[in-house]
């Protein structure tokens, strides 16, 4: 699929003018209550971000990369995603009310 040049950029733009607030607002959160939860969620944001970049730059130079070198980083970004999950289900765990039941 052919994009217009200036698409990438508005793509990657787009997503820092979403996702930089999003984790100002956690570490604002972590910092005023101390809670180590909220670092969970700041760490899953930070390695979903740059996964997303990695992504986004997959999207830029797929036509001059090899196809071997392009699943390697779909994997790559799809551990990264994973490992990303983890630390937000830590945070969500980390966060609950200690007297609820799972």
């Amino acid at each position: 699929m052919f994009m217009e040049e200036e698409v990438i950029v508005y793509l990657r733009a787009g997503f820092l003018i979403v996702m930089l607030p999003v984790m100002a607002v956690v570490l604002f959160l972590m910092l005023k209550f101390k809670r180590m939860g909220y670092g969970w969620f700041l760490i899953h944001l930070v390695l979903f971000s740059i996964g997303a970049l990695w992504w986004i730059r997959l999207l830029e130079t797929r036509a001059f990369t090899s196809s071997i070198y392009n699943s390697l980083m779909i994997a790559m970004i799809g551990m990264l995603w994973l490992i990303s999950m983890v630390f937000f289900v830590k945070g969500l765990f980390s966060l609950r009310n200690k007297g609820a039941r799972v």
